[in-house]
């Protein structure tokens, strides 16, 4: 939507634009296995690494250039992002979004005390801000379940900035019907983000609500994070209620996009339900929560087979709750089905690759079952859990899916 149009004038997003696309046509035939077509990935990955170089080189010359354009650097950093995803390089991608959120909290500095203009009044920068902060957002939510507690502090940090400065939810009121799909997703982001990676737990209470001897959320008047939206469970209350008013469009009309997020976020709350049961994130998800999600997540692949051959999105819908799964559940029928659902779905979300991690949740199966590996030694994150796997000798099972 921004990218293209920008590139007409802007060098730095047309450089960034060109390494993005040699990074993906590389992608595409990675899984081809002749080799003429891995030769040609090669030099699609090198040619790309190249311009690459280039583009990082153009923008910065262009930030020491007088009359630089806000759009065009977070742009760049957008574009970046994602080619560092089909590298596979996710420090990197930290480091971009380090630079992103920096951007984006120096930019709200800029303007403080300035009116926020009513949506029909925007300008383009304006509108601008309000999509790509919630899709940064959504990036850096997926690259913290992904690397865990290794993920970087200046990112959170830089995270929690803007994150604060948003603007507060008020549980007290009721929330009107989301007008989009995309729009409940944002919004349902913002709550990841907030109890999932930034040392939030949803386990624990705020201190004014400790002193008081109650639960988050019973007395609202004294409660600044129940007020601020910042009660995972009241947020998701309030949250489910918008969006059931949006549960009634007709399927036959609704366009493929609108009814594959639909199914996304009835994925998204069913894990939420199933993740609220729980009296610890040490604890593991119930077996019946676990084959529900497993199902849903199922469903939605066959509904999306319509798309052919190695397949890379900005948004990590499918893979993440899979992992979930598998690392909250010590039934391994249950742990082989999500091997087996990541292998059939040949695609990268983001960070996320369906080939990589099923390979990595496969050997620790394994790993388990020949005692190699306690339950306990298993870390909730994915680069962690390599290295341990590494460490350890793996002997053949027999093939359980």
């Amino acid at each position: 939507m921004y990218a293209l149009p920008l590139s007409q004038d802007s060098k730095p997003v047309k450089a960034a634009i060109g390494a993005f696309g040699g990074a993906h046509k590389a992608f595409k035939l990675q899984t081809q296995t002749d080799t003429l077509t891995q030769s040609l990935a090669q030099s699609y990955e090198t040619a790309s690494i190249r311009q690459y170089n280039n583009a990082i080189r153009v923008l910065q010359e262009y930030m020491n250039s007088p009359g630089t354009n806000f759009q065009v650097v977070l742009t760049c950093c957008l574009i970046f992002i994602c080619t560092e995803c089909l590298y596979g390089r996710h420090d990197n991608v930290a480091r971009h979004l380090e630079a992103a959120f920096s951007l984006l909290n120096a930019h709200h500095i800029s303007n403080r005390g300035s009116e926020i203009p009513p949506r029909n009044k925007q300008n383009d920068l304006d509108k601008f801000m309000e999509s790509i902060g919630p899709s940064l957002c959504c990036l850096a939510s997926d690259l913290f379940f992904y690397m865990g507690g290794s993920h970087s502090s200046k990112l959170v940090t830089e995270l929690q900035s803007w994150l604060h400065r948003q603007e507060p939810v008020y549980l007290q009121e009721p929330g009107a019907p989301f007008f989009s799909a995309q729009a409940a997703a944002s919004s349902l982001t913002r709550m990841e983000t907030m109890y999932g990676i930034i040392g939030m737990d949803m386990y624990d209470g705020c201190p004014m609500c400790l002193t008081m001897g109650h639960p988050c959320g019973m007395e609202g008047s004294t409660c600044q994070r129940y007020e601020r939206g910042l009660d995972p469970e009241s947020f998701f209350r309030y949250w489910s209620a918008r969006y059931k008013f949006k549960l009634n469009f007709d399927h036959l009309t609704a366009s493929e996009a609108d009814i594959y997020r639909f199914k996304v976020l009835e994925l998204e709350e069913i894990i939420w339900r199933a993740t609220f049961k729980l009296k610890s994130m040490d604890d593991d998800l119930e077996t019946s929560d676990c084959i529900q999600i497993l199902e849903k997540i199922e469903s939605i692949i066959k509904f999306s087979k319509i798309e052919t051959g190695h397949i890379f999105t900005f948004q990590a819908s499918l893979i993440p709750p899979i992992a979930y799964v598998i690392i909250s559940c010590q039934d391994e029928t249950i742990q082989w089905e999500g091997v087996r659902l990541l292998r059939s779905l040949d695609r990268r979300e983001g960070v996320w690759d369906s080939q990589k991690v099923a390979d990595v949740y496969a050997n620790m199966i394994t790993a388990k079952a020949n005692r190699l590996l306690s339950w306990d030694d298993v870390p909730d994150d994915v680069p962690r859990l390599t290295e341990l796997l590494r460490s350890v000798t793996l002997r053949t099972l027999p093939e359980a899916i």
